[in-house]
């Protein structure tokens, strides 16, 4: 990997593949190609201890820490797809950390600290097995379901009406 081009901030790093506002088509793929050799596909630390290795994540358990390595592979309805995406994983952590920085003063949080681009340390916590979908749009597997007539997700009620990808009045 190039050493001066990983000494620059991450968003100087985000920021030169694109620099240019008009770029073609080609000479946009022609950019990500020049890129694909500095992606990471996965990280494997055996000196961190026991690792699990997630879908855009590997994650080790030292401590009472975690350290989680974000890569640049792409997970598609938990799937992982054989292409990677330079500066990915990056990008993952920059909205990760910026949704933790949002957060802090509503609710404790786990980050103690983002060491380097692709890699935040936490503090290990229990795992409520919760996921949670925030929809502002009427889409995915919710406009398929709303389209056969259901109404109400998650115990809300939608309204009749609605075409798939409108806004919702709240998400």
């Amino acid at each position: 990997r190039d050493e001066a081009f990983w000494q620059r901030p991450v968003h100087r790093r985000l920021a030169s593949p694109m620099a240019s506002t008009k770029m073609s088509e080609a000479d946009t793929k022609a950019k990500i190609r020049e890129y694909l050799n500095l992606t990471l596909p996965e990280c494997f630390i055996p000196e961190l201890g026991e690792q699990k290795k997630g879908k855009v994540r590997d994650i080790y358990f030292a401590g009472p820490n975690v350290v989680m390595v974000t890569n640049d592979r792409v997970s598609a309805f938990d799937f992982i797809l054989p292409n990677l995406i330079p500066f990915k994983g990056q990008v993952l952590n920059m909205i990760s950390e910026w949704a933790f920085a949002q957060t802090k003063d509503i609710v404790p949080n786990a980050l103690i600290e983002n060491v380097d681009s692709m890699v935040v340390v936490q503090k290990k916590m229990k795992n409520l097995d919760v996921e949670l979908i925030v929809r502002g749009y009427l889409w995915g597997s919710m406009a398929a379901a709303y389209e056969k007539g259901d109404r109400t997700f998650c115990g809300l009620s939608v309204a009749d009406g609605l075409n798939r990808f409108q806004k919702f009045d709240t998400p």
